[in-house]
C-alpha cells in the first residue's frame, strides 16, 4: 500500500514539475491534483478513492491504480519503473511523515 502511494505521489510530482518547467507550454492540461485526476479519469472515480490511494492507508484495487496512472498520462510501465525505485528508506520516511501529520 505504501509503495503504491509513494509511486503515485512521485508520478503526480513529475506532472507538477512539468508545469513549473514551462508554464507557457501545453502543460496546462497536465493532471496535477487529486481533483484533476478524478475529472480526467475515464471512469467515475471518487476524489476520496484517489485520496486513499495517495495516502497509503487503504489498499487500492488494481483498477483504481490503473485509472489513476492513466489519468496522470503515464503507462503501467512508467508506474512499474517508479515502483521499483522505491527503497526501504523511502518507506520509512513516508511513514514518519504520515506520523508527523497525524500529531
Amino acid at each position: 500500500m505504501i509503495k503504491v502511494a509513494i509511486t503515485l505521489r512521485a508520478l503526480l510530482e513529475r506532472n507538477r514539475n512539468k508545469n513549473y518547467a514551462d508554464p507557457n507550454a501545453e502543460n496546462k492540461a497536465l493532471v496535477n491534483s487529486y481533483e484533476k485526476i478524478a475529472t480526467n479519469s475515464s471512469s467515475d472515480i471518487r476524489k476520496a478513492t484517489i485520496t486513499n490511494a495517495f495516502s497509503g492507508k487503504k489498499k487500492s484495487t488494481m483498477i483504481t491504480v490503473i485509472l489513476i496512472v492513466d489519468s496522470l498520462g503515464y503507462t503501467m510501465n512508467d508506474f512499474g519503473e517508479q515502483y521499483d525505485k522505491i527503497t526501504d528508506k523511502d518507506i520509512v520516511e513516508f511513514k514518519e511523515n504520515i506520523l508527523k501529520i497525524k500529531s
